[in-house]
């Protein structure tokens, strides 16, 4: 006999931010507590029955209710006489750990007596076993013989109890596992749905050693793609691994008609790890996006950002669309694709510049941290589409949320370092944070990029460097930014904070410096630049006692001298290629653009005289 369990979850999911957001600590108990409507196929007869399971306590609502006079019995106000007073059990020996050890002995009886208290023991036993599943280990032989048992409900709600034992206690249940796997051929059809729900709850447990093996035999018993996908889909966002043993069972449904299936699918393939995805795929996810059903383009979305740091190259053309998402009213859909948008920010920035973030950053934490996150990538990568944002960032930078205030330092910094106005209106916030002990790194950063070296900084600097051992990744950054012609005090100071807990860490230090002096800067001398052909006036020089001063009609001012009276010179040639070398140190600009001035002057007066 072939039995087709069709049976779905409704998984609550949340993700976490590169940073702030972590899809594991999903709630395993809230998981599963979900509705679940299960249809059934039984020899080709369908079977009109919905079973209604809320998690594990199904059918126990009774005993939750407090007008069972659970907590004003106290422990010796419990005599097992009937199953309402079983029922209530649970819930005070949930709520009172210290008085299990004492209900042990009449749980062991109440598993020995009729149905009503037998059914009742079984579901106090199994909320107990969510808070403290140790304290009901001696009574688990004695539940595993329940599994055998002649009335199929006492079966069934045994199942189930080892569903939510197995949930948090797996290797307690491990040596009943065999006996479990029978129980999905079992001839009731409840037992069979109640063992399937069992198992997949036992696979969530990370210790689980047979999460491959009772998938497959979960699969073989459901008929329905749909239902299939929906297993594969919420036991995958667990446990990733599994989704591949089954990759070519999503595959074929990628290009179905079927909304509910497709967004499925997709929100699998995303969920793959180690899939590659080739150009053909990518195309199917990106052509998604424009989908009239809202939970394929939520998908799409998501499984887009799920691939975006490894083939980029593929899916960067999904950032116009993803910019538009991030305007979507749908808040799943705006932090997924703030979330791809984060991992493709380098590839094109230049299509950045339409985005408006500054609505985002007025929302909630869930879509600041991704939003501010997005910002700083795009000010380490294209800083001048991040200008437009740089007033509202600022003030963020007094955010109470230390995550968000420290990444609006981070942008400052950067947007300081691409030109220093950027930080100057704002620099005495940003000494402000210099005091505050969990912003003082970025604080330090951000002002050495912006070519602002003060004694605060310097403190903050060797503070940190004589803890170097936890502080290494800051140390490495400011010797990064550090003033190249400033390193080799630092190295001074630094040396002088030698001891022996840091020595290690003060050497490598050191060794980062000399490195980074040892890179020679560029030689220009013999580089010539290439120019475009253009004609350039020259450069006129002339003594102001020679000139006539005229106010036009205007009220402009302007000089008038006699030709005869001027040096021309090719001061202007020389001087423009100078001033196109990309180089940082401004004073250096002006020594060589001054003496080369001077030169040109000199040589055009000897070999050219007209005066």
């Amino acid at each position: 006999m072939a039995y087709g369990a069709v049976f779905g979850f409704v998984c609550s999911y949340v993700y976490d931010y590169v940073g702030k957001f972590n899809e594991k600590t999903v709630n395993l108990h809230k998981h599963m507590q979900k509705t679940n409507i299960i249809h059934l196929i039984h020899n080709n007869i369908t079977i009109k029955s919905v079973i209604i399971m809320i998690g594990s306590f199904k059918s126990t609502d009774y005993h939750l209710n407090p007008k069972s006079g659970a907590d004003t019995k106290g422990i010796s106000g419990f005599d097992f006489s009937d199953f309402r007073d079983v029922l209530s059990v649970g819930k005070y020996a949930f709520e009172h750990r210290e008085s299990i050890k004492h209900f042990i002995p009449k749980f062991e009886k109440a598993l020995e007596s009729d149905f009503k208290i037998k059914w009742a023991a079984l579901n106090s036993l199994s909320m107990i076993s969510k808070a403290n599943p140790l304290e009901v280990l001696p009574l688990i032989p004695k539940i595993a013989e329940l599994l055998e048992n002649s009335d199929w409900r006492i079966r069934k709600n045994a199942v189930l109890f080892f569903g939510d034992f197995g949930l948090v206690c797996y290797n307690n249940v491990k040596p009943y596992m065999e006996n479990l796997k029978k129980c999905i051929n079992d001839s009731n059809i409840d037992v069979v749905c109640s063992s399937a729900y069992a198992l997949s709850k036992i696979m969530l447990n990370s210790k689980c050693e047979e999460k491959i093996d009772l998938f497959g035999i979960l699969r073989e018993k459901i008929t329905s793609k749909v239902v299939l996908m929906d297993l594969i889909k919420n036991i995958g966002e667990i446990n990733p691994d599994l989704i591949k043993s089954c990759q070519n069972d999503v595959l074929s449904c990628l290009d179905s008609n079927d909304p509910v299936l497709k967004s499925k699918v997709i929100k699998i393939l995303g969920d793959i790890k180690d899939y590659e995805l080739d150009e053909n795929t990518s195309k199917i996810l990106i052509d998604s996006l424009k989908s009239d059903n809202l939970e394929i383009r939520r998908s799409s979305v998501y499984s887009i950002w799920k691939y975006s740091e490894k083939y980029p190259e593929y899916l960067k053309n999904a950032i116009n669309t993803l910019v538009e998402f991030t305007s979507s009213s749908d808040k799943y859909t705006k932090i997924y694709s703030l979330l791809a948008l984060n991992k493709l920010s380098y590839t094109e920035p230049l299509k950045f510049e339409n985005l408006n973030i500054n609505p985002l950053l007025d929302e909630d934490p869930d879509v600041i941290y991704p939003s501010i996150t997005l910002l700083y990538n795009l000010s380490k990568y294209s800083p001048k589409v991040t200008t437009r944002h740089y007033k509202k960032v600022c003030v963020l930078m007094n955010n109470p949320d230390k995550y968000i205030s420290k990444q609006a330092l981070r942008i400052v910094g950067n947007l300081g370092k691409y030109d220093q106005k950027y930080i100057n209106r704002y620099i005495n916030n940003v000494r402000l944070k210099l005091s505050d002990e969990e912003l003082s790194k970025e604080a330090t950063i951000a002002m050495v990029k912006s070519g602002y070296i003060e004694k605060k900084n310097l403190e903050i600097i060797l503070k940190a460097a004589d803890k170097a051992k936890y502080n290494m990744e800051f140390l490495r950054e400011i010797i990064e930014e550090y003033p190249k012609e400033l390193l080799s005090s630092l190295e001074k100071e630094l040396f002088n904070l030698k001891r022996t807990w840091n020595q290690e860490y003060i050497n490598e230090l050191c060794y980062s410096i000399n490195e980074r002096l040892s890179l020679n800067d560029p030689d220009f001398t013999n580089i010539k630049l290439e120019r475009p052909e253009i004609e350039e006036p020259p450069v006129i020089v002339a003594l102001k006692s020679e000139c006539t001063e005229v106010e036009l009609e205007d009220g402009k001012q302007v000089y008038i001298l006699d030709k005869s009276k001027c040096i021309e010179t090719s001061l202007s040639g020389d001087l423009l290629e100078l001033l196109d070398v990309e180089n940082k140190n401004e004073f250096d600009i002006y020594k060589l653009s001054h003496d080369l001035m001077i030169q040109s002057l000199i040589e055009s007066a000897i070999n050219e005289p007209k005066r």
